[in-house]
């Protein structure tokens, strides 16, 4: 199972502060890609700092200026999909990393029950959003069975 990670982040110098390691290790994908949607403060820096001392393979993506989460996350999923093919990729926002540390249980039934749960939507013919999911409808799901 090829999954990816997508956390958006705008402006959560204080969040991230106390975001570290131990909440990576709870993630079992083979790549997280941190988003920094328009940050003004120091989130990119931060987002810097704990890839350098992680072992998991993260990727930063800085974007300049905010046009919207969902934008970002399709940036996010643009880049993850240039490294390299995932059955599917899972985004969350940042106040949402309290949850990273059910995550690992949520990605390992998440395959076998896939058919079961709604892609970001989209437009485009070219549906780079095809096999990106909310970690916020994965939780719902998986609390309701």
């Amino acid at each position: 199972m090829n999954s990816g990670v997508i956390i958006v982040f705008s402006n959560n110098e204080t969040e991230i502060s106390s975001f570290d390691n131990e909440y990576l290790a709870n993630i079992n994908a083979n790549k997280i890609c941190f988003v920094n949607n328009a940050s003004s403060d120091n989130t990119l820096n931060l987002l810097k700092k704990i890839q350098f001392k992680s072992e998991k393979n993260i990727s930063i993506l800085d974007i300049k200026l905010d046009k919207g989460l969902k934008a970002a996350i399709k940036s996010g999923a643009r880049l993850l999909l240039s490294e390299s093919e995932f059955d599917f990729i899972v985004y969350l926002k940042s106040n949402m990393l309290d949850s990273l540390t059910g995550l690992a249980v949520f990605l390992n039934n998440f395959q076998d029950n896939k058919q079961d749960y709604t892609s970001l939507p989209t437009r485009s013919s070219r549906n780079v959003l095809y096999d990106v999911f909310s970690i916020n409808e994965v939780m719902k799901k998986q609390f309701v069975v």
